[in-house]
């Protein structure tokens, strides 16, 4: 199945895949491009396109049959749409992965255990998760998630991060906002951070944290059985009258906490987290 749409417009695009995968590519178009492949029934799959305002126009993309796929496998629907730049992006997945290459306005998704992995996001980013992972590039507002094991893994973040997870673990790259997280017993990997508030509480989970260079900081940390190390020096505390830049709160029971300077001019993030895909 293949269909077009104009779309001039700033496109907000809705999809409801419970199983399969899911190929976003935003380009500079005028035009939404679509291809559905592996449905056992066209009829199955409600294609809503609404432009009344042009500026403003609509799609969804929905499989109608999610109470009745015995006898189906799912995991063979592929849908592939190609979006104009900035297009704001809804998902509601069951076990289907979602990739996102180029820039999108918006992220917004629920997911089971299906995988979510975007490259460039202008705006915010929303995730709830079970199982899956969401791994990230860039995003340029707030970056907010809910999981049980799935594991978040975002490289640049322009404003604030709030998350909470059981037993997935946490990396973050770059962070330009405060963060609020909290774990179980997730591990929890912050590559900079250089104001606001920081908090981070876990049960089991170890925790590192690298204060950017120059960054006046505040420290309380604590850790009822685990190990506290800070690798600051004293002249980075904000004693003495001088105000902090960063206030850095972390909190564990078992696990260990380590706060360090961050590299100047790198990012520890690992490769293969890379949210381009070959």
């Amino acid at each position: 199945m293949e269909r077009s749409f104009p779309t001039p417009g700033r496109l907000h695009l809705e999809m409801r895949i419970p199983a399969g995968s899911i190929r976003l590519t935003a380009e500079e178009t005028p035009t939404t491009q679509l291809t559905i492949s592996g449905e056992r029934d066209p009829d199955d799959i409600r294609i809503a396109f609404e432009d009344a305002r042009a500026d403003e126009p609509r799609l969804t993309i929905e499989h109608k049959q999610q109470g009745k796929m015995f006898g189906w496998r799912g995991n063979e629907l592929r849908v592939d749409v190609t979006v104009p730049l900035g297009t704001l992006v809804s998902c509601d997945t069951g076990s289907a992965d979602l990739e996102t290459t180029g820039r999108i306005a918006s992220l917004n998704v629920r997911s089971g255990s299906g995988d979510v992995r975007f490259d460039d996001v202008d705006g915010d980013v929303d995730a709830k998760m079970a199982s899956g992972d969401v791994v990230g590039t860039t995003v340029g507002g707030r970056f907010s998630f809910v999981s049980a094991s799935g594991h978040a893994r975002v490289r640049n973040v322009g404003s604030a991060v709030s998350g909470k997870t059981a037993s997935g673990e946490v990396t973050l790259g770059t962070i330009r906002g405060s963060v609020q997280l909290a774990t179980v017993s997730g591990d929890v990997d912050i590559g900079s951070v250089a104001s606001g508030s920081t908090t981070v509480r876990t049960v089991s989970g170890d925790v590192e944290v690298g204060v950017a260079r120059g960054t006046r900081v505040y420290l309380d940390l604590g850790s009822t059985s685990g190990e506290t190390v800070s690798e600051l020096d004293m002249s980075d505390g904000a004693g003495n009258g001088g105000g902090a830049d960063l206030e850095l709160q972390v909190g564990t029971i078992s696990g260990d906490i380590r706060v360090v300077r961050a590299a100047a001019g790198t990012e520890r993030y690992a490769a293969e987290d890379s949210a381009s895909v070959e």
